[in-house]
């Protein structure tokens, strides 16, 4: 017995040598440059999965090791093959012209157990472009004009709340902000979580956002095998949490169907892609047979949450980052105040949406911390059919992941000098002639690029404008320069949150 059961250890150490050494040389046997340093079974993300490094600095890493002569190279998330891609025209083509062969994500999706899963983001093929194209008005010209004076007033509460002098860690409160804005313009709910930061919807905003480990861990291991986790129908979204975010979309639907009520908002475009109280079972199936979109009530309530979770990390982390820099660049910032003293001065003192518009250097100053603190460091997809590299005679297999470095590009001094130095003036057009357009992705680009990026935008200007048309800026005793970012977010987040001091302005637009 004792005979059998060491044959037993030492076949299946044995076994497992030998699928660590195939999954490991994937890249090698196709004749493809393979990074070094992968751990198995966690590969190329050791040091990411185990916090010992942010996962935006584990993306640097990655795009430092591939050979500046190479339009890519290979790396293993866990034991799945992932290709690094380091050549600017090649993500170029990748992401637009030849989008056909990478227009999925390959994240996991289960609707049936998990509903909040079935949303645009991670929705694949057909069905991501029929929906996508439903949603597509929402984030008009028009539509943010109408939703423009919501998210002006959340402004003014916000400037009311801070006060005229305080120290406060921003990041809350600017959360607590863009949390009031999207529930309004998703949800059609009035949250108050300025005045009540320990309110019922951001309560439920932070479960959302905040898993715990255990919830985070298990998402990873949808996302790394989610044929596995189809096969045993795990849930990657609390059941908690589901609930609660369903009820609300139903409950919202329900009162204004009752009441006869309408609002330009996020929730009311949905209202027109319902489908029968059954279409939650096989909504998949009518989409692609009748080249429509009628979505259950879990599907209606899955696009509300991502708008919710794209939205309020790209605005209220993009915020932060942006008063952090200009506390510590007070030039810029007095140039900016300037700007924004001008704009209001011209509409009598009102923020208006022309006027938020026409601010170039405030457009400048968001595109340079988007540049420097990108909210998600690294875009995926997966190929959906083989697909040829340009220049080489290497495949890569339907399958394969493939990683575009967001942040590793956007500090790469070949494209922006001297990259630790906040400078809103390379965006001026001048300086953005001169480099490719693919070196700056804070939003993707292509048909999959955020279909939100306007809402979100909107939103961050307003916040900024408000605060600085009121108050100076300046950092506090103890408030670091150079941030650290959190090992544990796959979000850029610091580890000091944004500690500052802020002080009433001298009045300028009476």
């Amino acid at each position: 017995m004792l005979l059998q059961l060491l044959a037993a250890l030492v076949l299946a150490c044995a076994t497992l040598l030998l699928y660590a050494y195939f999954s490991y040389t994937y890249w090698t046997r196709r004749g493809i440059p393979q990074l070094p340093n992968a751990r198995f079974p966690l590969g190329h993300v050791w040091r990411a999965i185990t916090f010992q490094r942010s996962f935006g600095q584990v993306c640097c890493d990655l795009y430092s090791g591939v050979p500046t002569s190479k339009p890519l190279a290979g790396a293993y998330f866990f034991t799945k093959p992932a290709a690094v891609v380091r050549d600017p025209d090649l993500i170029k083509k990748m992401l637009v012209k030849d989008f056909q062969h990478f227009h999925d994500r390959g994240l996991y999706i289960n609707e049936d157990v998990d509903p909040l899963t079935g949303h645009l983001f991670l929705l694949p093929g057909e069905r991501w472009r029929l929906l996508r194209n439903k949603l597509s008005p929402t984030f008009t010209s028009g539509n943010m004009k109408m939703m423009f004076p919501t998210m002006e007033k959340c402004g003014r509460e916000l400037l009311e709340v801070l006060g005229s002098a305080g120290e406060v860690e921003f990041r809350d409160v600017l959360a607590r902000y863009s949390t009031d804005v999207i529930a309004s313009c998703a949800f059609g709910v009035e949250a108050h979580c300025l005045q009540h930061p320990d309110g019922e919807f951001r309560y439920w905003g932070k479960r959302l956002l905040n898993p715990t480990t255990g919830e985070m861990l298990t998402k990873t291991f949808c996302d790394m095998f989610p044929a596995i986790a189809n096969i045993f129908r795990i849930r990657s979204v609390p059941a908690d949490v589901d609930n609660y975010f369903t009820s609300l979309v139903k409950n919202t639907m329900h009162d204004r169907d009752t009441h006869g009520t309408s609002r330009a908002d996020f929730i009311h475009l949905l209202m027109q892609l319902r489908g029968n109280e059954s279409a939650n079972e096989n909504c998949s199936q009518k989409q692609s047979d009748t080249k429509d979109v009628k979505l259950g009530l879990g599907q209606l309530a899955a696009q509300c949450v991502v708008f919710f979770v794209a939205g309020f990390e790209t605005s209220a982390t993009t915020m932060g980052f942006a008063l952090h820099e200009l506390a510590w660049n007070q030039d810029i910032q007095r140039k900016l105040q300037q700007e924004v003293d001008d704009t209001l001065k011209e509409s009598g003192g009102q923020l208006t949406y022309d006027g938020v518009m026409s601010m170039t250097y405030l457009d400048k100053v968001i595109s340079e911390t988007l540049r420097k603190y990108p909210p998600v460091p690294l875009l995926n997809r997966e190929v959906t059919q083989p697909y040829s590299v340009p220049g080489t005679n290497w495949t890569l297999e339907k399958g394969v992941a493939v990683f575009f470095p967001v942040m590793a590009m956007q500090y790469d001094p070949q494209y922006f000098p001297h990259p630790e130095r906040f400078d809103p003036e390379r965006f001026s057009e001048e300086e953005k002639s001169k480099r490719p357009s693919c070196v700056y992705l804070p939003f993707g680009d292509g048909p999959r690029a955020c279909i939100g990026m306007r809402f979100g935008i909107m939103q961050t200007k307003i916040g900024l404008v408000s605060l600085l048309s009121q108050l100076n800026i300046e950092p506090r005793a103890g408030t670091v320069r150079e941030l650290t970012m959190n090992p544990r977010s796959f979000i850029l987040n610091p580890v000091s949150g944004i500690q500052l001091r802020y002080t009433a302005r001298a009045k300028q637009n009476k």
